[in-house]
């Protein structure tokens, strides 16, 4: 007899009272520099690089959907509109640079995200 596929429950990381907290401290888009000038930009370097570099270093072609700052916003705000800054990276490759950024320079973690299917950076 056939029986039912188990389900997947994804189970909370942390309770919505710290996502909640962690965004007022954070503040908006606009406040943290990713205004208009930045979606015009993010958007040309997403048209011209449309694969993650990352990716496409190991041999994977993944489709970009972030665009990273190579020097961060906080160390170099000079660059924050630089196109030699920024390069094109799939969303788990933007995430695990990010937090590695945050653990090096002591910031919070932000909420996990899902694994990179190919096993991450």
């Amino acid at each position: 007899m056939p029986t039912r596929p188990s389900q997947h429950r994804a189970i909370a990381a942390r309770p919505a009272v710290v996502h909640s907290q962690f965004d007022r401290d954070r503040g908006s888009a606009s406040a943290r520099g990713y205004d208009r000038a930045w979606r015009r930009l993010r958007e040309q370097v997403l048209t011209e690089e449309p694969l993650c570099r990352f990716c496409l270093a190991k041999g994977q072609v993944t489709a970009a959907r972030e665009v990273d700052h190579i020097r961060t916003v906080r160390d170099a705000p000079e660059l924050r509109l630089v196109r030699a800054n920024l390069r094109p990276l799939c969303t788990p490759c933007h995430s695990s640079r990010t937090g590695r950024d945050r653990a090096a320079g002591g910031a919070p973690p932000l909420p996990r995200g899902r694994p990179h299917p190919q096993g991450g950076l």
